[in-house]
Parts: C-alpha cells; sequence; structure tokens
C-alpha cells in the first residue's frame, strides 16, 4: 500500500492536489498564524533596521503634549484627534532622527566627549546671573527632566553629531540675486501720499432725538448697556516672582557674580556716524573730497556724487562689523571726526570718501554699584525658580489630595488671591486685579478662570515664566443689562456718535467717489475747506510716521500711482490718493542689502534642510506601528 502511495506522489493528480492544499493552508491555516508572528515586534517604528521603542516615543509625545497643553491654555483643552496628531508628530521627528544619525555613522562623523562636555556646559539654560555655568542649576534642569547627566550627554553627542551633516547641508546654500534684488524691492519700496482729515469732533452733532428714538437704540444695542460677566475665584499662585522677594542673596554671592561678569562680558564697541562717498574712479572721488573740502555740505555732496554716478551713503551709529569690507571699516574708524578723509580704495568696490560725523567710545563693564542691584534681583529669581521646583510636587500632592486652596500649607511661599473678574481682569471697582506675576501670568489665569467650571475641583496649571497656579471658580454674576433711567445719557452720547460717524463717512465716500470720477484730493477738498497734507515716505512694514494711520499702510500699498482710498480710525475718516512710488536700488544700502542675503540664505537653509531630512528619512525605508502610536496617544 505505501509503495503505491509513494508512485502515486510523482503523478499530476497527486500534484494538483498538493498545490490545493497548500492554497488551503494560506488561506485558511497560515493566514492565522501569520499575523501573529509579524506582529511579534512591538517597536513603535523601525527606521533601516533599527528599533524605535514606545517608551522613546512616549516620551517625545508627553513632551511636545506639554507644550501644546501650554500654549491652548491647559491640558483640557487638548482633543483626542490633537493627541493623536502631538503622537505622530513625536514618531516622525524620532524616526528623521534616526534615519539622520544613520546616514552620519555610514560617513564616520564622530564629536569627541570632551567638546560634547563643552558645549553642553556652555548652553545659555545651565548660567547663572553672570553668564558663567551653574552645576546646582545643571542638576536641577536635568533631574526636572527626568535625565542622568550621562544620558543627557548621550544626547548631546548625537544632536552635535546630527549638526554636523545637517550644517554641511545648509552652508551650501546661498539666496539668488534675483530672488535677493526682488525682496529688497518689495521691503524698503516706499510711497507718499495726500490726505484728508475727517474728525469725528468737527462735525456738528445732531438734535437729541425722541424718547422713543433713544429707548429703541437702547434695546436694539444691550452690549453696550450691559454689566460684564464676573467670576469669583480663589486663586494660589507659585512664582518665583513672589519667592524672590525673601530670597536673602548674601554680598560676597553679589560680588562673585559681578567679578564674573566683568571676566566675561564684551567691551561695547566703538561706533560711529559717517557720510560717505563711493565712486567707482579714483578721478571722481578726488574730485568729489576736493568739493567737499572746499566747505561743500552734504546735501551737495550728494547731489556731485548722483552726477558722477557715485553712491553717497549716510550710515548712523554703525560698528567696525557693520560695514561691507575690511578696508572701508578700517578706514572709517581710523579716520578723525569731523574731517574729510579720502580718497581711499575700496577694493573692488572703487573709491570711498567718507567724513566721521559722530563717535561713541567703546565702554567697559557695568560698576559694581550700577550692576549690584540686578545681579541681586537675577540671583533671587533664579534661586526662586529652584525653590518653585522644590515646592511644586508638595502642592500638587496637597491638591490631590483636595486639599482646599485656603488651607494649603503656609510654608509653600503662596501667594493667595479672592475675589471677582471680569474677561479683561478687572475688579467690579474697575481696577486691574492684583494678580501676582507678569502680564503673561495675569491672562493665563484669567483665562482659566472663565473656562472652569463653578465648584470644579482645583487643577495644577503649569503657567507661564516658571509659575504655577491653581484655582476654583466659587460664583459666577451673569452679564446683565443696566437698567434705561441708569444708562440714558450714555444711550445719547453712543447715538450721538453713531450719527455724526455716518454723517463723517457719507461726506468720505462722497469725495472718493468725485476722484474716481477723475477730480484730484487737492480738487475736491478746497470748495469743502479741508486741508490737504502730505505723508513722509512709507513702508510696508515699519512704524508708520506721526499723523499717518496704521491701517492706511496697507490699502496704500494696493494703490496704483494717482489712486484713491478711504479709511476709518477712531477718530474719524481719512481719504487719501496715492502720490508717489519709489523703489530704491541695492547700491543705495548695501549694509541692508547683505542683511537681507543673509537673512534669506538662513531661509532657504532651513527649508533644504527640511527637504534633505525627509530624502534620507524615505530612503531608510521607515515603518510606523499604528497601533502602539494610536496606544501613546490614549489619554
Amino acid at each position: 500500500m505505501l509503495a503505491i502511495f509513494r508512485r502515486s506522489l510523482n503523478t499530476w493528480p497527486a500534484r494538483i492536489l498538493f498545490v490545493l492544499l497548500i492554497a488551503a493552508f494560506g488561506a485558511w491555516g497560515i493566514g492565522n498564524v501569520l499575523p501573529d508572528i509579524l506582529g511579534s515586534d512591538h517597536s513603535a517604528a523601525r527606521v533601516g533596521g533599527a528599533a524605535i521603542s514606545p517608551q522613546d516615543v512616549q516620551t517625545a509625545f508627553r513632551q511636545e503634549l506639554q507644550q501644546t497643553a501650554q500654549q491652548l491654555g491647559g491640558a483640557d483643552q487638548v482633543t483626542p484627534q490633537m493627541r493623536m496628531m502631538v503622537a505622530e508628530q513625536a514618531a516622525a521627528r524620532l524616526v528623521a532622527q534616526t534615519a539622520i544619525d544613520q546616514m552620519a555613522n555610514r560617513m564616520g562623523l564622530v564629536a569627541p566627549n570632551a567638546d560634547v562636555q563643552r558645549e553642553a556646559f556652555a548652553m545659555p539654560a545651565f548660567q547663572d546671573a553672570s553668564h558663567h555655568f551653574s552645576r546646582t542649576q545643571f542638576d536641577q534642569l536635568l533631574h526636572a527632566n527626568g535625565l542622568s547627566e550621562t544620558e543627557f550627554l548621550h544626547l548631546m553627542q548625537a544632536q552635535i553629531i546630527r549638526n554636523q551633516l545637517l550644517d554641511s547641508v545648509r552652508a551650501s546654500v546661498t539666496a539668488p540675486g534675483v530672488m535677493v534684488k526682488a525682496v529688497y524691492a518689495y521691503e524698503n519700496q516706499t510711497r507718499t501720499a495726500q490726505l484728508v482729515q475727517l474728525p469725528f469732533a468737527a462735525a456738528t452733532p445732531p438734535s437729541p432725538p425722541a424718547a422713543e428714538v433713544l429707548q429703541r437704540w437702547y434695546k436694539n444695542h444691550p452690549k453696550e448697556f450691559s454689566a460684564p460677566e464676573y467670576r469669583r475665584i480663589t486663586l494660589v499662585v507659585l512664582s518665583p516672582d513672589v519667592l524672590a522677594r525673601d530670597v536673602k542673596v548674601p554680598e560676597a554671592d553679589i560680588k562673585a557674580a559681578y567679578q564674573r561678569m566683568v571676566e566675561n562680558a564684551p567691551q561695547t564697541a566703538e561706533k560711529r556716524s559717517v557720510d560717505v562717498v563711493i565712486a567707482k574712479t579714483q578721478a571722481a572721488a578726488q574730485a568729489i573730497a576736493k568739493q567737499w573740502t572746499g566747505g561743500a555740505d552734504w546735501a551737495a555732496v550728494q547731489k556731485a556724487a548722483s552726477a558722477a554716478d557715485a553712491t553717497a551713503l549716510e550710515l548712523p551709529n554703525i560698528t567696525a562689523s557693520d560695514l561691507p569690507s575690511a578696508a572701508l571699516a578700517q578706514a572709517v574708524f581710523k579716520a578723525p571726526a569731523n574731517t574729510v578723509t579720502g580718497p581711499i580704495s575700496n577694493g573692488a568696490a572703487g573709491w570711498a570718501v567718507l567724513d566721521v560725523t559722530a563717535v561713541t567710545p567703546g565702554g567697559a563693564a557695568e560698576t559694581y554699584a550700577q550692576a549690584a542691584p540686578k545681579l541681586r534681583d537675577a540671583i533671587a529669581r533664579q534661586r526662586a525658580v529652584a525653590l518653585v521646583n522644590q515646592r511644586v510636587n508638595a502642592l500638587q500632592d496637597a491638591l490631590a489630595g483636595r486639599t482646599p486652596l485656603e488651607r494649603l500649607p503656609g510654608d509653600l511661599g503662596l501667594a493667595a488671591l479672592k475675589g471677582s473678574i471680569d474677561e479683561s481682569g478687572m475688579t467690579e471697582q474697575g481696577q486691574p486685579a492684583p494678580i501676582p506675576g507678569t502680564s503673561a501670568v495675569r491672562q493665563a489665569v484669567v483665562t482659566q478662570a472663565f473656562k472652569q467650571g463653578v465648584h470644579q475641583p482645583a487643577s495644577l496649571i503649569n503657567g507661564p515664566d516658571n509659575t504655577y497656579f491653581a484655582l476654583t471658580v466659587d460664583g459666577i454674576t451673569p452679564a446683565t443689562i443696566k437698567p434705561y433711567d441708569a444708562v440714558q445719557q450714555q444711550v445719547l452720547a453712543s447715538w450721538t456718535q453713531a450719527q455724526v460717524q455716518r454723517e463723517q463717512e457719507i461726506a468720505a465716500t462722497h469725495m472718493l467717489d468725485a476722484m474716481k470720477g477723475g477730480r484730484t484730493l487737492q480738487g475736491v477738498a478746497d470748495p469743502l475747506g479741508l486741508q490737504v497734507t502730505t505723508t513722509p515716505p512709507v513702508t510696508r512694514d515699519g512704524q508708520p510716521p506721526a499723523g499717518v494711520p496704521q491701517n492706511l499702510i496697507g490699502p496704500l500699498f494696493g494703490l496704483k500711482q494717482g489712486e484713491s482710498t478711504m479709511i476709518e480710525t477712531p477718530d474719524g475718516f481719512v481719504v487719501a490718493q496715492l502720490s508717489g512710488i519709489d523703489t530704491p536700488k541695492p547700491g543705495s544700502d548695501p549694509v541692508g542689502y547683505q542683511q537681507l542675503r543673509a537673512s534669506l540664505a538662513s531661509s532657504l537653509a532651513d527649508d533644504m534642510q527640511a527637504v534633505f531630512a525627509g530624502v534620507v528619512t524615505a530612503r531608510a525605508n521607515p515603518r510606523i506601528n499604528q497601533a502602539v502610536i494610536q496606544q501613546i496617544a490614549q489619554p
């Protein structure tokens, strides 16, 4: 029987049967086993054969989630969808770092331990008030982040090696000249306009209306005549600004900090203001120098430079490093003040003639008497930050035990407040609530108060500026409309202001329509007895000159020459007609032009670095375990 069976194995019917059996196992048996085998890899992600553990992603996720919660005003503002997005971003960041680290390793990049330690200890986060490395601050920050010194230095070493690779990519990036010129022209273009002001104060107020009109106005604008919602809160704040008041700083510590400051602080660089003309030829420079030394003023020198195709520059309060060439910097900072100097060779740029109009000598460090109060405050706050870090766990434990805010331990140094505030942080008496801390802390407290439920248990909030706070909302006084009799004069003033505003808007609209019909602003304004003024040159992003409303800048740069617009300001309406457009040439501001080139190159380098990191990551064939990421993102 066995012999017959063996012989049958070589027949085609038997072979077909085995193929069907294998297919059946694939569909029913092996198919159920493979997921278990493939799913046995519990890593969060794999990059080029290297595994990223769930713990690493969990740590990165918690750090990024904390930052997101602070930006949104509290952990309760983070939705499940946001948590998932943050978890995916944390995993993607670790995947990219791993891919870049693998490429750096293949290239043989290294960072010696001594260099890693030196760079780590020079980080600003570990510096004391005198910019000197503080071992105490170093240990405290590492402990707060759950890191040992060895772990931190290992992370630093990886980052330094990573930066070697990325910096080599960035170093190859330059900003194309065409781009720099276009952006320079866009950012530095100036415009002038003619303006007519139509102030509300100049309009004739209407006669008071009938009582029925005012009562209808009162009913139609309830928000104007309502008292705001107030929330009664109990608040405690653990703040370095409060604790620093009681920190005693020995005189010896202040003197030691001052000594370190003197040793490490750079001297203030000398500054000079200079008028300079750069000519293409020595002969042209000599002619300008002769005219200048002969008594010509700067305006005449500028005209002469323009006629000779030379560049005339005014450079106020510059240091040597601000000048575009070493030759020009040396000449400017060796030249005597108020004396025409030159011609001086400026290399390929031509020949320079200059006059130093002002000199601000370089200065030494502050005296001890000047620096001591600031050093004392800085040391006290630094030590207060350490006290906050020491006490925050005790505060957290007390709140977790549902200890009422009024009964929290008195040795924590908490600042306490009880009272009513509105959404702008004002009390019912119209005064700013005495919330301790900076304006950022104040805003964080008010925001929390108006999103927290009444009698909701207090939870510890990690606020701005190393501050922690907790509060309870003890009650709410809803916004209520005030009785008509109590606000009758306010209603009349509101109605009158609205009529005046409407009258001036109609007048401005009529003027604008007339100008669109072909009339000039002067031609429209004269019959109305309105004064026309001309603005100084304004730029897109700069602070507007006095008399030019901020909200006029945008519309002006959207007009063609001769076109008009109107805007409303808090004081009235403004009708404007664009009268001039000036686009400067790069040669008129070589310092600013070079600074823009450097800024654009840095932005392009950021983009190139991101592209490079994306390509390196894609080539590493990363695989992210979505099930693990979803588990990490769960509350």
